[in-house]
C-alpha cells in the first residue's frame, strides 16, 4: 500500500525521499547486519560531534556495536519480522525521547513515521541537524536512511486531524508518547484492522536516600543533579518525590547546603516557567490535603523549591509541573513508602540491592514500580520501557 501526502500540509524534516510518500512494503528484517553496522556508525558519530552535549552523547553510547549485538542476540529467536509501518507520537517536554523511539523501532526494521513537536528546543534541532549530516554524507546509510521518516505538522486543526487519521489507518503499530491527554485523544481516531497501540500514559518517580555519613553526600548530591535537570525534571522518569530513608538531619542539611551551592550554577528557570511553578505551591496545600495531620513547609535551594510533608497525595503528583519541585518525605523504613498505582522509575542512593530485592516483593509493596535503578540513571534509556518491552511489541 502506497500512502501519499504531497497536498497536506506537513513538513518533512528528515527523510531520505524529501516528499510524503510512504510504500507499506520498504521494511526490513529485525537486527539486519546493515541497520547495526549503520547504528552503530551513527552513534560513534553523534559522540564526535555531540558539542558535549550530555543527551546527545548518552544516544550515541546507546547505539554502541557491542549494545546492539547483544540485543539481537536476545531476540534472535523471538523476533521474526518487523511490524511494518510504525506511526510515533514524540513527546513535547523531552528532547531525546523521539531518537530512540526511532531507534528501537528501525533496529526491529519498521518504516518508521514520526510527528515531532512544532516547537523544537534548540538541543532538538540540532540533534535533528547532526541526523541529516551522518545520512547525506554517504549512500551506505541509504537503507537505514530510507526507514526513518520525522514530520511536523498542526495537529489540532481539521487538515491535522485528517493526516493523523490518514496515518493511523496506514500504520501497522502507533506507538503514543506524551501521557494522558495524547493517548486518549490519538486512540480516539481509527486505525487500520489488526494495528495496535504501544501506550505510554502519565507516570510519576521517586528518589529514595539512605545516608549514613559525610562522606557520601557530595555523590548524592550529584546523582540528584544528573536525575532531575534534564529536561526541567519534566520526564516521567525524572523524581518528583524524595523519600529520606532513616537519615539523621544534620546530614540532609549538608546535603542541601552543598546541592544549593551546585544547583546555583546549573539549575535556571525562564520567567514563564517561574509563573507555572509559582501557581502549583500556591495549589499546594489544597493539594496535600493541608491539616494537622499533613502540615507542609517549603525550602528554597537555588532554583530548586523542597516541600515537606508527612504524606503524598494523587492530586499533588497529578498537577506537579516539574520545574525542580521536590515533594520531600521522611520514612523510617521502606515498606513506609506508599507508592502510587502510575510509579514508573525508583531510584535509590545508600541502600544494599538486598534490601530493595526483599522490598520489591508484591508481599512488602503493595504498588509495584515499572523499574528500580541506581541515582544518576532515572533518565538511561531502556528497550523495555514502562514495563513494556518495545522490541518484542514492534515486531512478529
Amino acid at each position: 500500500m502506497i500512502l501519499n501526502l504531497e497536498n497536506s500540509p506537513l513538513t518533512l524534516l528528515l527523510s531520505k525521499n524529501n516528499v510524503p510518500i510512504w510504500d507499506d512494503a520498504l521494511t526490513q528484517m529485525p537486527f539486519d547486519e546493515k541497520i547495526i553496522n549503520t547504528l552503530s556508525q551513527l552513534g560513534m558519530f553523534l559522540m564526535k560531534n555531540s558539542r558535549k552535549e550530555p543527551s546527545i552523547v548518552a544516544a550515541g553510547y546507546w547505539l554502541r556495536k557491542a549494545h546492539l549485538l547483544t540485543l539481537q542476540q536476545e531476540y534472535l529467536e523471538s523476533c521474526n519480522s518487523a511490524k511494518g509501518v510504525a506511526f510515533h507520537i514524540a513527546p513535547g517536554n523531552v528532547d531525546t525521547l523521539f531518537f530512540y523511539s526511532i531507534v528501537v523501532s528501525v533496529l526491529s526494521g519498521n518504516q518508521t513515521i514520526l510527528r515531532i513537536s512544532n516547537k523544537l528546543t534548540p538541543q532538538t534541532q540540532f540533534f535533528i541537524e547532526l541526523l541529516t549530516r551522518f545520512f547525506n554524507e554517504d549512500k551506505k546509510h541509504d537503507v537505514v536512511y530510507s526507514l526513518i521518516h520525522i514530520i511536523q505538522y498542526n495537529h489540532d486543526t481539521e487538515q491535522g486531524l485528517n493526516i493523523t487519521q490518514q496515518l493511523s489507518l496506514f500504520a501497522d503499530v502507533r506507538v503514543i508518547w506524551g501521557g494522558d491527554n495524547t493517548v486518549e485523544k490519538i486512540s480516539q481516531i481509527t486505525q487500520k484492522i489488526g494495528a495496535n497501540n504501544i501506550t505510554f500514559p502519565d507516570r510519576y518517580s521517586v528518589a529514595v536516600i539512605k545516608l549514613n555519613h559525610e562522606g557520601e553526600i557530595e555523590h548524592a548530591v550529584n546523582l540528584l543533579i544528573t536525575d532531575i535537570k534534564p529536561f526541567f525534571q519534566q520526564a516521567c522518569s525524572s523524581p518528583k518525590v524524595m523519600y529520606w530513608l532513616n537519615t539523621e538531619q544534620k546530614l540532609q542539611e549538608k546535603f542541601w547546603l552543598l546541592f544549593t551551592a551546585k544547583a546555583a550554577e546549573q539549575l535556571r528557570l525562564m520567567s514563564n516557567d517561574l509563573v507555572s511553578k509559582l501557581v502549583y505551591l500556591q495549589r499546594l496545600p489544597l493539594l496535600l490535603c493541608q491539616d494537622e495531620k499533613n502540615k507542609i513547609s517549603i525550602e528554597k535551594h537555588a532554583d530548586l523549591q523542597l516541600v515537606n510533608v508527612k504524606f503524598i497525595t494523587k492530586e499533588a503528583i497529578k498537577a506537579h509541573c516539574g520545574l525542580w519541585v521536590l515533594l520531600n518525605q521522611q520514612v523510617e523504613r521502606l515498606t513506609d513508602i506508599e507508592l502510587l498505582s502510575h510509579c514508573q522509575t525508583v531510584t535509590t542512593t545508600g541502600i544494599e540491592a538486598s534490601i530493595i530485592k526483599y522490598w520489591q516483593q508484591p508481599t512488602k509493596l503493595e504498588k509495584t514500580p515499572k523499574r528500580v535503578v541506581p541515582a544518576g540513571q532515572a533518565l538511561t534509556f531502556s528497550h523495555i520501557w514502562d514495563g513494556i518491552d518495545l522490541i518484542d511489541s514492534l515486531t512478529s
